[in-house]
């Protein structure tokens, strides 16, 4: 089954959606993230990074989002520059 976060998550999916593709209880997972939290402390790191980079169910991850308008925000400003160089001055 294919990874992806799911829509009925508590916070961001994540846990459910790991829950689905390994066939286990959400619950189970979310325990995990917690004891990973409290005796490592980098629990809340994984989340919020498998967050970002997990794909939700209707597809695109919020890391692909954000790199999308970033990349439509600078072709925009490079239309609005026109071409520069060195031969354009002449």
């Amino acid at each position: 089954m294919k990874l992806t976060r799911s829509r009925n998550g508590m916070i961001g999916g994540v846990a459910a959606g790991l829950a689905k593709s390994l066939n286990l209880d959400v619950t189970i997972v979310r325990i995990a993230f917690i004891l990973i939290s409290i005796f490592m402390g980098s629990g809340l790191l994984i989340y919020c990074i498998l967050w970002a980079v997990i794909p939700r169910e209707e597809g695109g991850s919020l890391a692909e989002d954000g790199f999308e308008k970033a990349k439509t925000w600078y072709d925009e400003q490079q239309r609005k520059k026109g071409p520069q160089g060195p031969n354009y001055d002449i």
